[in-house]
């Protein structure tokens, strides 16, 4: 009998693992399907990136692939050609190409990214923004974004629109505007 449940805990180990894509990031899944186009970096952290991936596969065949490969946390309904898919670390964001409508454009960004530069109007219809506030851990992200993006210049909205010109908003988010981390040496971030 104890053989059987520690073959059983073996058993859904290995299942749960196999769902879980093997410890590879939704960034490695793209990276070994798609080519890659371009790389947009963040105004706050160069760090943060929005990678650009492109394929002549629809916007419903990229999600189909890549829900195969590994489940969202999250996933947004298709709307006005644009579906956004949460994952644990990256954002990624399908669209069509308006320069190329045969074309899909799948764009990969850090959390870092998308709560640093995105205009939060870009979410409209895809995400909530108190969904958004949780992931960021930032109350009241979209109005602080939002204000942010109407004093320093604007902010991402997506390649199709925003493109390799992008330089960001010229200041610090609200949320991040300290330029001083408490703790001390040795104390971390």
């Amino acid at each position: 009998m104890k053989v059987k449940g520690i073959a059983i805990i073996l058993l859904l180990t290995l299942l749960i693992s196999g769902c879980s894509g093997f410890g590879r990031s939704i960034l490695d899944v793209i990276k070994e399907k798609y080519q890659m186009s371009d790389t947009v970096k963040s105004s706050v952290d160069q760090e943060d990136t929005a990678r650009l991936f492109t394929t002549k596969q629809s916007i419903q065949e990229v999600e189909q692939t890549l829900r195969k490969e590994i489940k969202p946390d999250r996933e947004s309904k298709l709307v006005n050609d644009k579906q956004v898919l949460v994952y644990d670390d990256y954002f990624v964001t399908l669209t069509k190409d308006e320069k190329d409508p045969k074309q899909t454009n799948i764009e990969v960004a850090t959390y870092g990214f998308v709560r640093d530069n995105y205009h939060p109007s870009f979410f409209d219809g895809l995400l909530t923004y108190a969904v958004l506030n949780h992931l960021f851990g930032i109350n009241n992200w979209a109005n602080l974004q939002r204000q942010r993006c109407v004093t320093s210049g604007g902010c991402y909205q997506g390649y199709n629109k925003s493109g390799t010109h992008y330089k960001g908003p010229g200041s610090t988010p609200l949320f991040r505007s300290s330029l001083f981390r408490g703790g001390g040496p040795g104390e971390g971030k």
